[in-house]
């Protein structure tokens, strides 16, 4: 194994202790099995390449670690079961093995040398991850586990169905199952220590719930800043964890908006809060951790739209749906002067909320906002708003940088002061 692999392997390790919903030391371990390493026949693979794996896969919190209640200690010899690289020869000459592919044979775990060096065809993810299948396969035969099919043509596989041979419909995984790790849990009578993920989807019912069953494994958001899991959800679905907002679930055409602002990388962050239904029951919301708090409310009449930051925060303060704007029906836009932002809302006769730095965010709607409109936005003789509308003796009116717009509502008369 080349300096350059094993500091990559290394490297590759440390980001996981930082960023694992669950960490847990050696010492948390309820169990601790240990294995040995070898090589028999002539084989090509790097033995020191092949034992870091193996150990890298073993106590990866995803797999039959069970999130640190067993701890896989290797030692000189011995050991409570032996992993062996092995030529295929010598894994075709052992009962009930082929030399085509890897087998268990009592307490020795054999791995083909020329499929660690090579994977199969029917495997899609390159050497380096059929490397951590086989052995989780393998080693699951000697925790207890045998063979499973594929439950469900398009979710993941079970990391015990023979992936080297076919997927029969599923997709390629290499990481056990929930019901897989839960069975080697009980067969050696230790717990599960879940991953935030794990526990989100196990509380929110798993396949039978809103999820749908999983199509990818656990894996860390761009940028390490977090953790995150999809599902086969029709209109789509995830659970995205990081360390200050834990694991919340995001699916739907919520979803499919905050994927169209960039994901956790985009303005509203990582999700703060599953899917809820909002006061008033008509529509569904999701809050969002970035650009001072976010949120992407959906209504079946407007579509989801996300709204954030100064612009957020002042429709909260208007009461959020059920105040006078009613519900978002754009995204935050820029305005066409390069100055500001601004969203637009739901109310029948038109509602708005316009920021910038030198103004802040507010609200501007109905027959005031039709005639402001008229006059040019923000780019006509007014500039932005200043203030909200507010009541006058006989009417409403709205204060801009460079005059004002009143409503008289005896005589249903809208006037344009300028300052």
């Amino acid at each position: 194994m080349t300096r350059m692999r094993r500091a990559l392997l290394v490297a590759l390790m440390a980001v996981g202790a930082v960023l694992l919903p669950h960490a847990p030391s050696a010492s948390a371990a309820e169990r601790v099995i240990t294995y040995s390493v070898t090589t028999q026949g002539a084989v090509h693979g790097d033995p020191g390449h092949f034992a870091a794996v193996a150990t890298a896969t073993l106590n990866d919190y995803r797999g039959w670690s069970l999130g640190g209640s067993l701890a896989f200690q290797q030692v000189p010899s011995g050991g409570d079961f032996t992993l062996i690289l092995a030529a295929p020869a010598v894994v075709g000459g052992q009962p009930g093995c082929d030399a085509f592919y890897s087998c268990r044979v009592g307490r020795n775990v054999y791995v083909n040398d020329d499929r660690w060096r090579t994977a199969t065809p029917s495997w899609p993810h390159g050497v380096p991850l059929y490397q951590q299948y086989v052995i989780t396969h393998e080693v699951g035969h000697w925790l207890g586990l045998g063979h499973s099919n594929c439950g469900t043509p398009g979710r993941l596989a079970a990391t015990m169905q023979q992936q080297s041979i076919s997927l029969q419909g599923c997709r390629s995984n290499m990481w056990p199952l929930i019901a897989e790790r839960a069975q080697v849990a009980r067969n050696f009578g230790v717990g599960v220590g879940w991953s935030s993920i794990e526990r989100r989807y196990q509380e929110l019912g798993q396949e039978r719930g809103p999820m749908g069953g999983p199509v990818t494994w656990e894996s860390p958001t761009p940028g390490n800043r977090g953790w995150m899991q999809h599902y086969d959800r029709v209109d789509g679905a995830s659970i995205y964890w990081s360390p200050s907002t834990g694991a919340h679930e995001v699916y739907g055409l919520i979803r499919t908006r905050w994927a169209q602002t960039g994901w956790e990388l985009g303005p509203l962050g990582f999700p703060v809060t599953g899917e809820l239904p909002t006061p008033d029951r008509w529509g569904r919301m999701s809050h969002f951790a970035g650009s001072g708090g976010g949120s992407i409310y959906w209504h079946p009449w407007t579509g989801a739209h996300e709204v954030y930051g100064a612009i957020r925060a002042h429709w909260g303060a208007l009461g959020w749906e059920l105040g006078p704007l009613s519900y978002p029906v754009t995204g935050e836009l820029p305005t066409p002067d390069g100055r500001g932002r601004y969203n637009h809302f739901a109310r029948p006769d038109g509602a708005s909320i316009y920021w910038s730095p030198s103004t802040g965010a507010h609200e501007v709607y109905g027959a005031i906002r039709a005639t402001w409109a008229q006059q040019g936005w923000e780019a006509g003789p007014l500039g932005y708003p200043v203030s909200g509308e507010y009541s006058v003796p006989g009417g409403r009116q709205s204060d801009f940088e460079h005059g004002s717009i009143r409503w008289d509502a005896g005589r249903n008369v809208i006037q344009v002061l300028p300052r």
